[in-house]
């Protein structure tokens, strides 16, 4: 039974964060959760509770969603997460592949963060490549678990600050989970205990709500320049994270392989 109050408190937590920064508690609360679940059941569990995390955040922040930029991700989700089913059924969950995929990940974060933008660039005005991104993040959400720093950088060099980036990246997950829960079920099924799980997704999504609701009034207190420096800090921190520690140190075998 701690494990389930240590898992709630946590769920608190990083939604809190999540409601300020946009991303880093998403990708915390399942590190977290790996400690005490296996992949099967993490994965779905962490997708019901972003679920009401984000669902959250779309409701607070609904006004600065920007919809155009969700549909086109929403168009790529489709397809990437059918190809991530049939992926995750062919081959497990990565086995021994997936800290390479994780070090691809890591490196993707922070080449993108840091990648300066071209003189000029209108860039910023298209949203083409939200599509490109929809896929990538549908195909690698039943393996990966949490995209949003995976798609973090996107936002960022688009120029969404605060509560624009905060409200689309929130209503791009939210598309990510809904279609991964009921992929990871029919793909995995056999090995998820609902019973035991549903309870618990249920208790940690619901204190995900008063979360949110704290971390839009901090949000409040922090200016847009305040903003970018923390947003880039947890990109770079995350990237660096999954890069080495996740990626690199897992497949040198220096530390235990997830679960």
């Amino acid at each position: 039974m701690h494990v389930y109050v240590i898992l709630i408190v946590v769920a608190l937590l990083t939604a809190t964060l999540s409601a300020i920064l946009g991303m880093g508690g998403g990708i915390l609360l399942l590190a977290v959760m790996f400690s005490f679940l296996d992949h099967a059941e993490a994965i779905p569990t962490h997708a019901v509770v972003q679920i009401f995390s984000n669902g959250t955040r779309i409701l607070v922040f609904v006004r600065n969603v920007v919809w155009s930029a969700l549909a086109r991700f929403a168009i790529g989700v489709i397809p990437g997460g059918a190809l991530g089913a049939l992926l995750l059924w062919k081959v497990g969950t990565l086995g021994g592949s997936e800290p390479y995929l994780k070090m691809i990940v890591g490196a993707y974060i922070l080449i993108a963060t840091y990648m300066p933008k071209p003189a000029g660039s209108r860039r910023s005005h298209n949203e083409r490549d939200f599509t490109i991104m929809g896929f990538v993040a549908g195909t690698a959400a039943l393996t990966v678990g949490a995209v949003g720093p995976l798609i973090a950088p996107l936002f960022a060099r688009h120029e969404y600050a605060k509560e624009r980036l905060i409200a689309t990246k929130a209503t791009c997950q939210m598309v990510t989970h809904m279609v991964k829960i009921p992929a990871f079920v029919f793909v995995l099924g056999d090995r998820i205990d609902v019973g035991k799980l549903g309870a618990l997704a249920l208790a940690m999504g619901l204190v995900a709500i008063p979360g949110t609701l704290l971390g839009k009034r901090v949000l409040k207190h922090v200016s847009v320049s305040m903003f970018t420096t923390m947003y880039r800090t947890a990109m770079t921190i995350a990237g660096t994270k999954v890069l080495l520690y996740d990626g690199l140190a897992k497949a040198a075998g220096w530390v235990g392989a997830s679960s």
